[in-house]
């Protein structure tokens, strides 16, 4: 292959060239081969089965549900067995991290739900760090929504008001708008990241339940529940309803509705179809 007259140091640099690319191309194979296992792994864990409940008729402490949006305003024959309820999605870096549970680098979509998973099941818990489990929760009382996973650091849902530079209170890589205002985005915080010197306050992550008749809203604050009845989820330092958007977010888990923390309201001041939403087991 070399003639007499080629140097020695032209042929080891060829060489080493072309041994430095065989272990690149190996790289690139193992890392294609990790990405993807990591990927199904992922993929495993968010979609683990859960069960809900315990059933009862009325909402309480310490149960584990789903969040349904009533209805959502796109075609009613592509939507009918979706069985679409608020979900957790694992963003790209959180992958790329190997990250394999939920985490605060986490977004919320409304995505089809084959059946009740670690993705797409919360548990109702105290604002505070009282255990209230089997008490029943009531019209205008306030609770936080936890993750079911990491069961050693809870994870909550929250959101905020912009900041003084009218930055986001959460990173999202997607986001809605309403009459070119950016809407506030849901996210999920730690519970060691959540408190009075945190990052981020212990009200942030208070929602409480509102009837969905504007004009039985009053007589109804204090009463109980009842499981499957349309409500308006409100989030209680913006004052501010829980809303999904017909507005997709390409997620690791595919196309997926995003959410927001945002008021619609009609005409006649009640709040359209992207505010109410249902608590199911």
């Amino acid at each position: 292959m070399y003639g007499p007259g080629v140097k020695v140091g032209n042929w080891l640099e060829t060489a080493l060239s072309e041994e430095m690319r065989v272990s690149e191309m190996k790289k690139r194979r193992e890392s294609g081969n990790l990405l993807l296992d990591r990927t199904r792994g992922v993929y495993d864990r968010f979609y683990q089965g859960t069960v809900l409940g315990p059933p009862q008729d009325v909402l309480a402490f310490g149960v584990v549900v789903q969040i349904r949006p009533v209805n959502i305003s796109v075609c009613r024959q592509q939507v009918a067995d979706q069985n679409l309820v608020l979900s957790v999605v694992i963003t790209q870096e959180g992958l790329h991290r190997n990250c394999n549970t939920i985490n605060e680098m986490c977004d919320l979509t409304v995505a089809p739900s084959p059946h009740p998973a670690l993705r797409n099941s919360f548990r109702i818990v105290s604002p505070n760090e009282d255990d209230r489990t089997g008490q029943y929760l009531a019209y205008g009382e306030k609770f936080r929504l936890q993750a079911l996973e990491p069961a050693d650091e809870p994870m909550y849902v929250f959101s905020g008001p912009k900041r003084l530079n009218l930055s986001l209170p959460v990173d999202k890589a997607f986001f809605t708008t309403k009459n070119g205002e950016v809407t506030l985005p849901l996210g999920l915080v730690s519970h060691k990241n959540c408190g009075p010197s945190a990052r981020v306050p212990t009200s942030h992550t208070h929602f409480f339940c509102a009837h969905k008749d504007p004009d039985l809203r009053f007589e109804s604050e204090g009463k109980t529940i009842p499981v499957h009845n349309p409500l308006i989820i409100v989030h209680a330092v913006t004052n501010r309803n829980l809303a999904v958007e017909n507005v997709l977010a390409n997620t690791l888990f595919g196309p997926e509705f995003q959410v927001s923390v945002q008021t619609y309201k009609n005409v006649y001041k009640r709040e359209t179809w992207k505010n109410q939403w249902k608590f199911t087991y």
